[in-house]
């Protein structure tokens, strides 16, 4: 694993078990979205170790907002999706 993918992946362990303060329902259902993408980019790094981590960040925030517009119904989940994988591209850009 090369050094970079090696960092972004350590971030999003470090968000996956950072304790998340939780007011409500509304939040708690959030929090749960983002720990799944949380979790879905970690495999799609380690699927794709070859590739540059942002690219693989772009590409999944690409395909939720793509399902994000498949049906209103499970929208929410894929817009949360999109914007976790914003959230670690903006980390990444910045810190590295």
């Amino acid at each position: 694993m090369n050094p970079v993918t090696y960092f972004v992946t350590e971030m999003i362990k470090d968000f996956l078990y950072r304790n998340h303060d939780l007011y409500g329902k509304s939040e708690f259902i959030r929090d749960s979205y983002m720990r799944w993408a949380a979790k879905e980019l970690l495999i799609e790094l380690h699927i794709h170790e070859d590739m540059p981590p942002l690219i693989v960040l772009e590409k999944f925030r690409d395909k939720m907002d793509e399902y994000a517009k498949l049906n209103v119904e499970t929208s929410f989940i894929f817009s949360v999706g999109s914007k976790t994988a914003e959230h670690f591209i903006r980390l990444l850009i910045t810190l590295c």
